[in-house]
């Protein structure tokens, strides 16, 4: 299987032609931009980059394996490193997934690992003739469908979060937990892909217009807007659990103080029916027919007696 995914030469007007593995080395046509969409395990993803004119130090970058994002300018190109809701159901295990990029005045290549729904939208752009008309539109659109997907993460963790709120029950304090670690993720990403997309405003100039600076900052800021939404959540998430947490502790205490006045009601009793059980000579009432009854009468009265000192003294 080789690295290269898609690959076109766009023109201004949104036309794609597909390209194969052996036209990446000839010229890019005249008004036009190529992207190459890649997949960076492949062996073969080296020497495409280095084919595509990339160089060392810039394919190093799109190659390493553990990253935050990030925008930085390596040879007259702008390196970016981003990050995705994954959207895979076979890679769970992974909340958000990364999105490498090499873009210039004419190229743009995207490495990844995992599939992007971002990426894919693109694609099917291309296919229909309807692909952006530049390297800028490219990188614009592409943040859009990273905020996008993000907006509907966050407010589906939303959703389950008034979910637990307004459920009942002894899960709530599990699915509590587990909605916490879904955010853990979102918070550790989005403030650098924030401060990314701000870098990034300013490394744009040689291949971006006013009009796709501004674009950019329109993103910063739903990112900005996002984050604030996400800082929401973990704060009321944080607040459920201090309620969660009082809750179990007060029904514990509860139901501590409820055993103590039962075992405090039946101390009197267990002295009697331990004090009259001893197996020795002289046990009063022992050859009298009506000893039981007494017995019995003694036991409820002193049931009684305690029940009026603990109503007497306010603990019941």
């Amino acid at each position: 299987m080789t690295a290269l995914l898609h690959a076109y030469d766009i023109t201004p007007d949104g036309r794609a032609v597909a390209l194969s593995g052996e036209d990446l080395a000839r010229p890019i046509p005249e008004g036009s931009w190529r992207w190459v969409n890649l997949l960076r395990t492949e062996p073969d993803v080296a020497p495409i980059l280095t084919t595509l004119g990339l160089p060392e130090a810039a394919i190093d970058a799109l190659l390493v394996e553990e990253t935050r994002p990030r925008a930085w300018n390596v040879g007259g190109r702008t390196l970016m490193v981003l990050r995705g809701v994954n959207l895979n159901e076979e890679i769970g295990d992974h909340p958000l997934i990364a999105l490498r990029m090499s873009v210039s005045d004419r190229k743009v290549v995207t490495c990844r690992k995992f599939r992007f729904r971002a990426l894919d939208d693109l694609v099917n752009r291309c296919e229909a003739s309807a692909a952006p008309p530049s390297p800028a539109a490219f990188v614009t659109d592409l943040i859009d469908g990273l905020s996008t997907r993000f907006d509907a993460r966050i407010i589906e963790l939303d959703k389950r979060l008034q979910g637990i709120d307004q459920a009942s029950g002894p899960h709530r304090e599990d699915e509590l937990a587990a909605l916490r670690r879904d955010l853990l993720p979102l918070g550790r990403f989005m403030t650098p892909q924030r401060e990314a997309l701000s870098r990034l405003g300013t490394l744009a100039h040689s291949w971006a217009t006013q009009e796709d600076l501004t674009a950019i900052a329109d993103s910063e800021n739903e990112f900005v807007r996002q984050i604030e939404h996400l800082r929401e959540i973990e704060s009321q998430a944080a607040l459920l659990r201090d309620d969660l947490a009082a809750e179990t502790a007060a029904t514990q205490a509860r139901h501590t103080y409820l055993i103590t006045i039962l075992a405090a009601l039946f101390v009197p009793l267990s002295f009697i029916t331990g004090l009259l059980g001893m197996n020795v000579a002289g046990i009063p009432g022992a050859e009298t027919p009506y000893a039981f009854l007494l017995v019995l009468l003694l036991m409820a009265g002193s049931f009684a007696a305690g029940i009026g000192l603990l109503k007497w003294r306010g603990w019941i």
